[in-house]
């Protein structure tokens, strides 16, 4: 992982600009300068290498694809980088393939919702912000919270000033009622 030096600093900015304009290069040097750290982030949550490896990869063309996401104010690169590869190793333990053979395979591309890399989730299929509309204020901000933008049921507590036990009872409720207007596949590739 690269030291918050000034060249360090440059080396990040220089990656973005690249891959911001496309050029591969900026692939490479993402590569060859966090794919280490972020195989480490990966390999404490997954508990096979060449799952790890696969992940790494993932998290790497979701930076390349991604990148414009990324507000440099926010944040380091490395932080952005980090919170991908630790969303991309929840999704693989999540996914029913990984629980049931202790395999993975390629996730849809329904479950990397482009919104979730940004610090600032937007939910841009207006089909899915209508479905979220029938929800409550409170539920739509409790699922915004823990789905989209990666909070716990704690973390969402504390954000929401809200007792953890309603933040539970709410989410409950959410998928209820997500589930009779979706079903049960649709609430799956909505929230997961």
């Amino acid at each position: 992982m690269p030291t918050s030096n000034p060249s360090s600093e440059d080396l990040s900015q220089k990656i973005v600009r690249l891959i911001r304009t496309r050029d591969r290069t900026g692939l490479v040097l993402l590569h060859d300068n966090y794919s280490a750290a972020l195989y480490r982030i990966l390999l404490e949550r997954l508990p096979q290498a060449e799952v790890a490896q696969e992940a790494l990869q993932d998290v790497l063309m979701k930076a390349w694809d991604n990148m414009d996401q990324y507000k440099e104010g926010k944040g380091r690169l490395f932080t952005w980088l980090a919170r991908i590869a630790r969303n991309t190793a929840i999704d693989i333990t999540r996914s029913k393939n990984f629980k049931q053979d202790g395999k993975t395979q390629t996730l849809p591309d329904y479950v990397y919702n482009d919104s979730n890399l940004s610090e600032d989730a937007r939910i841009n299929d207006p089909g899915l912000r209508n479905v979220l509309k029938t929800l409550s204020q409170d539920e739509q901000r409790i699922i915004n919270l823990l789905y989209f933008k990666g909070y716990t049921q704690k973390e969402a507590s504390e954000a929401l000033d809200m007792p953890l036990g309603t933040v539970k009872t709410r989410v409950r409720k959410a998928i209820s009622t997500l589930r009779s207007v979706l079903g049960d596949e649709g609430v799956i590739r909505l929230l997961f």
